[in-house]
């Protein structure tokens, strides 16, 4: 493997870091946050380089909260000056990993995303219901709580594969460490308060580095299913995947040797919703629901949009959301339903989102 030096030369130029600036300030232009850092940039940037270049830079403590859409999850946003640095990082990291991807690898991986996922698995379920006699079977897996459980020791790992350069690595490892609060969850339950947490597991979910190593870690997951296992169609959206298969006893076959890979190289494991069914049942992928001549909203996808949007006509009615806020988020899902057959739900979606806004007493 070609090993990559000098990158940390490459990361502390101003120019990255300008570069890192504009990638980290996108739709956040006029917050508050980066308006002050805005107002004195360049000696901004110049201090965050230069404590990289002495190693005395730490991330500032992080603001945790939950995002509730698509589903409940922990966020830790990291202070805009971080994010900057993260950005710059990015710039630099993003071409060396990124050639080493899986091409059927859809989960933050700029010009793919999950329509680009969807078509292609629905090509792969047209392509066999075509081309032969018998049944294929679809496999779908995930991995049990994949953002709080991977090791930072398996992050670092991955991560070093392709560097010779210590001074990156030691930025690696001070941005996953974050500023040294944990977020691992235990295998068995839900979210535990803080002092639960387990130090040495789990990422934080929010950074373009964690979505980065993200991809990283599961990448030889990925060469394993289909150089190993070779399983003929295999497709990943961070940590969902699933793949076709001949024969229903293939398929399981397959995933206890994916099960068995995750165990044994990165101190993971599937979770309990592992299923495997006839492909035309109309296995759910990225929040829908595809058949080889359809595809719909997953019935939970939907009802967490319906729920998203009565918050927000009720959160602009009282003045808690702008208009432009409320008119992104009916944009938005107008364009997921736009390549889904759920035109019923499209117009009741329409008719309900009436923005108004309360007269006060």
């Amino acid at each position: 493997m070609l090993k990559h030096q000098h990158v940390f030369e490459q990361f502390i130029q101003f120019e990255n870091h300008y570069k890192g600036y504009l990638l980290a300030r996108r739709e956040k232009r006029y917050k508050q946050e980066v308006l002050q850092y805005s107002s004195n940039l360049e000696e901004n940037l110049i201090n965050g380089i230069e404590h990289l270049k002495h190693k005395s830079y730490r991330i500032t403590q992080m603001r945790e909260f939950y995002e509730y859409f698509p589903k409940k999850r922990i966020i830790l946003a990291i202070p805009f000056k971080d994010r900057v640095i993260n950005c710059a990082a990015y710039n630099v990291l993003w071409p060396i990993y990124s050639r080493s991807f899986y091409e059927h690898s859809y989960g933050s991986v700029p010009g793919k995303g999950t329509l680009a996922a969807v078509n292609q698995l629905q090509y792969w379920m047209k392509l066999v219901e075509n081309k032969t006699d018998h049944k294929w079977w679809i496999a779908k897996a995930d991995v049990s709580k994949f953002f709080f459980r991977v090791p930072v020791d398996v992050q670092l790992r991955e991560l070093g594969r392709p560097l010779d350069d210590p001074d990156m690595m030691w930025f690696l490892e001070t941005a996953i460490r974050g500023d040294g609060r944990a977020f691992g969850l235990p295998l068995e339950v839900g979210d535990v308060a803080e002092a639960e947490r387990i130090q040495g597991i789990g990422m934080q979910v929010g950074s373009l580095i964690s979505q980065m190593t993200a991809n990283i870690v599961l990448t030889p997951l990925d060469h394993y299913m289909k150089r190993v296992v070779r399983v003929p169609y295999y497709i990943r959206y961070m940590d969902d995947m699933l793949f076709l298969c001949p024969s229903k006893e293939q398929a399981w076959d397959a995933l206890g040797k994916m099960d068995e890979f995750l165990r044994a190289r990165l101190g993971l494991q599937l979770n309990n919703k592992t299923a495997v069914m006839p492909y035309d049942d109309g296995p759910e992928f990225v929040g829908r629901r595809i058949w080889p001549d359809r595809i719909t909203l997953r019935k939970s996808t939907s009802l967490r949009m319906k729920r998203h949007l009565r918050y927000v006509r009720e959160h602009y009615a009282t003045g808690e959301l702008t208009q432009e806020y409320a008119m992104s988020v009916i944009v938005s899902y107008l364009g997921m339903m736009k390549h889904c057959d759920n035109d019923a739900l499209r117009r009741k979606v329409l008719e309900d989102f009436v923005l108004v806004r309360k007269s006060k007493p």
